[in-house]
């Protein structure tokens, strides 16, 4: 059975047919084709025909991917579309909680501080601590300090002003630009944040004990049975 199998494929070959047609014809393996079509040569029309065949191919697989891709990004789309739109107004209650739940994975909350801290380089999640503290804090805006981490030799202005518009606090009350140059970023420029870091400060001793208590309290809810 293999030898009329391998006679077939043979002559198949020699008729200037691709490996992936003759794989049509006959069910065998890639392995064994290329095994029994090792020595077989082709003339150059035929040669030509083959070349011409496997772009075809590779064309009609690229084509396919690209489709394939194209369909996945609009599935893509469609969820995020339907995800962004479940998400309303937020209430006071729930803004609350969210700052709550934000503080306790990004903020500072060291034994010996003095004060609220938290720093993110994200504008849209700086922007909306910036609404808990002044909302559900209820900080006096003149209590707020903002300080900028950089990585080197940026516009300092420029970033100045861009966290001047997301916190909506004047420069005045932004302290000393802090540079830290990693020894990882010295080698990838690409991953540098383009704004630096920045860091809400409030200095007050009572505000830190309160969201302490919150927290403790989201702890405390974390550790409930369901």
């Amino acid at each position: 059975m293999k030898i009329l199998e391998r006679d077939k494929a043979i002559e198949l070959r020699r008729q200037g047919m691709t490996f992936s047609e003759i794989l049509q014809e006959i069910p065998i393996s890639k392995g064994s084709l290329s095994y029994w079509l090792k020595d077989i040569k082709l003339t150059a029309a035929q040669l030509s025909r083959v070349e011409y065949k496997n772009q075809a191919i590779k064309d009609k697989f690229i084509r396919f991917n690209e489709l394939r891709s194209k369909q996945a990004d609009m599935r893509k789309r469609d969820i995020l579309k339907n995800a962004t739109q479940q998400i309303d107004l937020i209430s006071d209650r729930e803004l609350k909680f969210i700052g709550i739940a934000l503080y306790w994975a990004e903020g500072y909350k060291g034994r010996a501080c003095k004060g609220a801290e938290f720093t993110n380089s994200d504008p849209a999640m700086i922007r909306l601590m910036m609404r808990w503290f002044r909302k559900i804090c209820q900080v006096n805006e003149n209590k707020f300090r903002i300080r900028i981490q950089v990585h080197g030799a940026e516009d300092i202005n420029k970033i100045k002003e861009y966290w001047s518009v997301v916190t909506g606090i004047p420069g005045r009350q932004f302290t000393k630009f802090y540079t830290k140059i990693s020894p990882t970023s010295k080698k990838k420029m690409g991953n540098i944040i383009p704004y630096g870091i920045c860091s809400i400060r409030i200095s007050d001793i009572n505000l830190i004990t309160t969201i302490q208590g919150w927290i403790r309290g989201f702890m405390a809810l974390s550790s409930s049975p369901a």
